[in-house]
């Protein structure tokens, strides 16, 4: 391997430079990231520190690739998943396993560190060097669009009760802070009695005019009563077009409404560090830094 492999800092400027415009050229962008937006992004306010390893030779960044650190419960204990994001491999420098090197890497150190998994969403280029060599499971992303029509909206409730116990669930207070941190316009949250569920209200082009529409982020259920509540607080309140869930199949939510479809994008892929695989994934898009 012609490379090193270090934990880089991104609250130098110029390795912060340095990856912006790693990942401006591996993507193909058309400008750069901002200034300290790489630094904002890792900060979570996990237990544990999110990171970027970078790949360097002959004093160049070649690769990139972040984790960012949220808490979580599995089975009644916690654990800190990392998500794996922000990877970006130099064009002149593809083919020389940069990618496969930097996840092995942080797999080793994650482990004698602890950790429980490490988790994400992976774009169609690294989806398969993730699942076929890298020893990650995948499984598939469903998605539910609940629209705006009187009389209509209570057929997507299934009526069944919701699981009182979970497998794998994030704190969802974490990931709430962290994205309101990043997206202050956007991003709210709703409550009824004791539930809450939280996520972006955005703007679709519809007609020629601009629609509100609110994509969840994450929901916490304590009484599978609470879910109609809660839709009809999002509804009322925003007057959106529609309402997008976007979940991991083998979250146990998901069986408190009806109509998920599969989803166009790539499905949750799992590594456990440190603990069995849980059989239920409760995740929802909104633990992605995608959000």
């Amino acid at each position: 391997m012609p490379f090193t492999i270090k934990i880089a800092d991104v609250s130098d400027p110029v390795i912060d430079l340095s990856l912006r415009q790693l990942i401006k050229e591996a993507t193909n962008a058309t400008n750069l990231l901002p200034e300290k937006f790489l630094t904002a992004n890792l900060d979570s306010g996990s237990s544990r520190k999110s990171f970027f390893l970078v790949a360097v030779e002959n004093g160049q960044v070649i690769g990139c690739n972040a984790f960012l650190a949220y808490d979580f419960v599995i089975n009644g204990i916690g654990h800190t998943g990392y998500q794996s994001c922000w990877t970006a491999t130099h064009p002149q420098h593809q083919g020389k396993k940069v990618f496969s090197n930097l996840i092995n890497e942080a797999k080793d150190m994650l482990k004698r560190e602890g950790a429980g998994f490490i988790y994400g969403i992976a774009n169609d280029s690294s989806n398969p060097i993730f699942t076929k060599r890298l020893g990650f499971t995948e499984t598939e992303t469903l998605v539910l669009r609940i629209p705006n029509l009187p009389g209509y909206k209570n057929s997507y409730l299934s009526g069944k009760a919701f699981p009182p116990v979970k497998n794998c669930v994030v704190n969802e207070e974490q990931v709430k802070a962290h994205k309101l941190l990043q997206y202050p316009n956007q991003i709210k949250e709703i409550r009824y009695n004791e539930s809450w569920l939280w996520g972006k209200l955005l703007h679709k082009r519809k007609f020629g005019i601009r629609l509100p529409v609110f994509h969840v982020g994450g929901i916490s259920l304590s009484s599978a009563g609470d879910l109609k509540g809660l839709l009809t607080e999002v509804f009322r309140q925003y007057n959106i077009l529609f309402i997008q869930f976007v979940s991991c199949g083998s979250n146990t939510f998901n069986g408190s409404l009806k109509g998920w479809k599969k989803a166009n994008m790539n499905g949750f892929i799992f590594y456990s560090l440190n603990i069995p695989e849980p059989e239920h994934l409760d995740l929802m898009v909104g633990v992605l830094d995608v959000f």
